[in-house]
């Protein structure tokens, strides 16, 4: 199911019946909203269930990285759970490339 992520300036808009908040993926299912969407400069279309890590709000985090057994994250902000979830996926290896501090 695709997923299609507000790149916008507005702090939220409602188009199509949806609200669509600025960073924040949303599932849409139906495929004539899916194609105006597409066209649209401001929104991004994924078809992939993959949700990049900076698009995830901290309670989402939190929750990948309690599934993937990292130890206090409970006491990490933002930044800390995508630098601790991508070394975890790179191998125990921190990201030497991110901006992330």
């Amino acid at each position: 199911m695709p997923y299609v992520t507000y790149r916008g300036k507005n702090a939220s808009l409602r188009l199509y019946s949806i609200r669509f908040e600025p960073a924040k993926p949303v599932l849409v299912e139906d495929s004539v909203v899916l194609e105006k969407l597409h066209e649209h400069p401001d929104f991004e279309v994924n078809a992939e269930k993959v949700i990049p890590l900076e698009d995830l709000t901290v309670v989402q985090l939190k929750d990948k990285a309690k599934k993937a057994g990292i130890e206090g994250f409970a006491d990490m902000n933002k930044p800390k759970l995508i630098t601790a979830l991508k070394a975890l996926e790179g191998g125990g290896v921190p990201n030497a490339g991110s901006d992330t501090p």
